[in-house]
């Protein structure tokens, strides 16, 4: 089967990948390449975790970490690390422990005092916990690199410089238009653009609101003891009123990072700034000053990256008609299922049927016109 995969990030590289590896003819269609600075999936780590408030995506995380381990068994990297987490929260608390129970994970309700036994220096404030010991930093580079590997060693082809214009199917296949004239003719499309995928479903004739936002993460620590953290847990500190919550886990040998819940902004077309806030900067060392005793509260460095919100804070996955398989909307969520997305998609582009929980995330949810931006308690 001849393929085309459009965007080499977090999820178009592993689907990439898989296919290639299963003997399938792939073209991968990226306008910078793998692991650019502009793309959604840039930086050395991400967060990865059991702990969500539905089961459905607990069940995605326990394979999620199978396909982890597969990854680095095939690779011969290290691809993710595990630190346990805490999160910490007075909303989504019961959702989540009732879905952790539900699948017999095994997990520790932290009363409120009790959260520094947990995180080392957390400032207790009254809210209750979950410790899941699941949990920890991917790799997101090692990973990358280790799925461009095996992209590479199976015969796939990358093609950087591609913008795409628009995806087209055809009475048999699918033809992948760039903007520079450049072709692309395929039997099956797997559409993975990140920031751009609401521009090519719509010429779909998909009308799905997403929208793309650019975030910004902090490592924090001691430039002359880099590694003091390296062994922290990871956290998940939610929101109080006007507070956003925060996400945080290490970055071996580089500081601890720590990510608000609050955008820099909304990302448009052709915005290449990439450059850090000042401002949320300082919240977040002010954060850490104030609630992490035990990390140094100086910022070692900053970055901004983009991510696309869905409608309801939960990722797209579906099958178009005429051969376009779509995978869109990360939330925030896209390095946390990097690896089983690669069988994911690649399953939807052999045209094979989804089962529930891969199911539960299609395009058949918005059929009623119904949204609800679930925020937090979706991610």
């Amino acid at each position: 089967m001849r393929c085309v995969v459009v965007g080499a990030g977090a999820w178009g590289l592993p689907a990439a990948a898989e296919l290639v590896g299963r003997g399938h003819d792939v073209v991968l269609l990226d306008r910078y390449g793998v692991g650019n600075p502009l793309s959604s999936s840039s930086g050395p780590t991400r967060l990865w975790r059991l702990t969500h408030p539905d089961a459905a995506r607990v069940r995605l995380g326990l394979r999620s970490v199978e396909a982890m381990e597969r990854l680095a068994a095939r690779s011969g990297r290290e691809v993710f690390l595990r630190r346990g987490l805490l999160w910490r929260d007075d909303v989504t608390v019961p959702a989540v422990t009732a879905a952790l129970a539900s699948e017999s994970v095994a997990h520790d309700l932290v009363e409120p005092d009790d959260v520094a036994r947990f995180f080392p220096g957390l400032r207790p404030d009254g809210r209750p916990a979950v410790w899941q010991q699941e949990a920890g930093p991917v790799l997101a580079a090692e990973s990358l690199r280790a799925q461009a590997g095996l992209f590479d060693a199976a015969g796939g082809e990358l093609v950087t410089g591609a913008v795409v214009a628009e995806v087209v199917p055809r009475s048999q296949g699918v033809r992948v238009v760039c903007e520079d004239g450049r072709t692309f003719d395929a039997d099956t499309v797997v559409l993975a653009p990140g920031p751009g995928a609401g521009r090519l479903l719509a010429g779909l004739g998909v009308d799905l609101p997403l929208r793309p936002r650019l975030e910004q993460v902090v490592h924090v620590g001691d430039p002359a003891a880099p590694r003091a953290a390296d062994d922290f847990p990871c956290l998940f500190d939610g929101p109080r009123e006007a507070e956003p919550g925060i996400y945080a886990m290490p970055t071996p040998g580089v500081g601890y990072k720590l990510g608000l819940d609050r955008p820099v902004r909304d990302l448009r077309p052709g915005d290449l700034d990439r450059t850090p806030d000042a401002d949320l900067v300082a919240e977040t060392v002010a954060r850490v000053r104030r609630d992490l005793t035990a990390l140094t509260p100086n910022a070692l460095d900053a970055q901004v990256c983009s991510w696309t919100l869905s409608p309801d804070g939960r990722f797209v996955l579906d099958t178009l008609p005429g051969g376009v398989v779509v995978a869109c909307g990360d939330s925030g969520e896209g390095f946390k299922f990097s690896a089983l997305m690669g069988t994911v998609l690649a399953d939807l582009a052999e045209g094979r049927t989804p089962d529930d929980d891969v199911a539960s995330f299609s395009l058949a949810r918005f059929a009623d016109g119904t949204v609800v931006n679930e925020h937090v308690l979706g991610r």
